[in-house]
């Protein structure tokens, strides 16, 4: 279990990692697997986003402030050769062990990985979707000290279709996940909404969610007492009902129903729950 202790100070930077993110044209979201990007020296992002005063009573009665994401720098001792071809779009002549960059070159979107060192636990964080710059050249000549000339590109971070931006690990994150940060792109369940109305049968009950599944994905169902939703990209093959969306569902009035949504490979992309309201016949 997690020690619950949470950091009083953070400092240091590493173990970063990025994961090549696809968006399909419905919106769904794929992550690549994590790949280390050794030698992080700094990395700084700032808040994008304006506030919107709305004035009356001769004051600011009322403020909005716009998440635009984050936009930085990210300094490495030196760019790794995946990222440059992944992320860059540069290619690799592999007769000539050369790479190659190219005017139309295009950079493909990433997550990036990293973590602050604290007093208590390193804090691991993600941002989903991340473009980047091409690093400019540079180097000098060398004196009686070898000075290390590093490399930086300029970074954006936007949100993602769904509107999440970030993440980071707590002191109540449990130590399973913890330990997994790296290997996968973690990310929350979408929500769904869930509304129980009585069905046209007894016994019934009619349910209406919001917002609509993506194209190519199924529900799933789950009723009981109390119902825990799954986690994202869980397989949830065996344990729930496939549901087409519009039937009636046998279950009792009071109960906990929960709806999920499922890709091709069974696993979990969003859920919600609702108290059934069925026919009592």
């Amino acid at each position: 279990m997690p020690s619950n202790t949470p950091n009083k100070v953070k400092y240091g930077l590493k173990n970063a990692h990025y994961a090549l993110l696809t968006i399909g044209e419905d919106g769904t979201v794929t992550f690549g697997t994590p790949v280390a990007i050794p030698g992080s020296v700094n990395l700084t992002m700032d808040a994008q986003g304006d506030t919107s005063p709305f004035y009356a009573d001769n004051m600011a009665y009322f403020v909005t402030a716009a998440n635009g994401g984050y936009r930085g720098t990210f300094e490495v001792a030196l760019i790794p050769e995946p990222f440059r071809t992944d992320v860059l779009g540069e290619s690799l002549d592999s007769s000539a062990g050369v790479l190659v960059e190219n005017v139309n070159n295009q950079t493909s979107p990433f997550a990036l990985m990293f973590e602050f060192e604290g007093d208590q636990k390193a804090i691991r964080h993600i941002l989903y979707n991340v473009t980047c710059t091409r690093p400019s050249v540079s180097g000098s000549t060398t004196t009686n000290t070898i000075e290390p000339t590093t490399e930086t590109m300029n970074l954006t971070a936007s949100p993602l279709p769904n509107g999440v931006i970030k993440a980071r690990t707590t002191a109540s994150t449990p130590d399973v996940q913890y330990a997994a940060w790296y290997d996968a792109v973690w990310q929350p369940l979408g929500s769904l909404v869930v509304t129980s109305e009585a069905g046209a049968t007894s016994g019934t009950t009619k349910l209406t969610v919001a917002p609509a599944k993506a194209t190519g994905n199924t529900y799933k169902t789950k009723t009981g007492e109390t119902v825990e939703l799954p986690t994202y990209g869980e397989n949830v093959s065996a344990g729930w009902t496939d549901w087409d969306g519009a039937e009636g569902i046998t279950a009792t009035t009071g109960q906990q129903i929960a709806v999920i949504e499922v890709n091709a490979s069974s696993q979990a992309i969003a859920g919600g729950v609702a108290t059934v309201t069925a026919n009592g016949g």
